[in-house]
């Protein structure tokens, strides 16, 4: 495929698998029509690996081992989901995509047949990058070539679709304030959201 080409889906469970000289890190966001996550839970990568019809597979070390891939279940996604968003990160999270362009191949998930191909045209100081979308069109699967690159990683793709995303460590409890004469009542405070840590790997 081409950037910004699609292409009907063959099989109804099919594996994304994203390779490039670099190790990578893959990840699969769950997107209502809306183009937003329902929460954090259809954010799926290596440190939540499954998700509703949606699942993480870590690469197999080695040279002719396996890439990260994310296997996307049509059947069980859930209804109001309509789109699949298929990421990339370098693992060094100090590299860049420069030099270095990934290709995804989509496979029949249950044969391994190999469906269609994508390499992005040339990246360059790129942190992370939208690879393909899984998406219903008319009550039918498909799969389109995107290659959009973001220059704040990960992090930067999942806050865009609805992710609370805190790589930063967590503040030290306060101590509680010593009432004084006469007493002020505290301001209501608001529950703080929810937040999804992103360690590294």
């Amino acid at each position: 495929m081409t950037q910004g080409g699609n292409a009907p889906l063959t099989a109804a469970r099919v594996t994304v698998e994203v390779s490039a000289p670099k190790a990578l890190d893959v990840s699969g966001l769950l997107l209502t029509d809306a183009g937003k996550v329902r929460s954090d839970d259809d954010f799926v990568f290596f440190n939540a690996p499954n998700g509703p019809g949606v699942s993480h597979r870590p690469a197999t070390p080695g040279a002719a081992g396996a890439p990260d891939a994310i296997t996307v279940d049509t059947r069980a996604v859930p209804a109001e989901i309509t789109k699949i968003v298929v990421t990339a990160s370098p693992a060094d999270q100090a590299s860049t995509f420069a030099g270095m362009e990934p290709t995804a191949t989509v496979r029949d998930a249950d044969s391994g047949e190999v469906l269609v191909t994508f390499t992005p045209p040339r990246l360059g100081l790129e942190t992370a990058l939208i690879v393909v979308e899984v998406y219903l069109r008319n009550g039918a699967w498909k799969v389109r070539a995107v290659g959009q690159g973001y220059a704040d990683g990960l992090a930067g793709i999942a806050t865009d679709f609805g992710v609370s995303v805190d790589d930063s460590p967590a503040a030290p409890p306060q101590a509680p304030a010593t009432p004084s004469a006469p007493p002020v009542p505290a301001p209501a405070g608001t529950p703080a959201d929810p937040t999804l840590q992103l360690p590294s790997p």
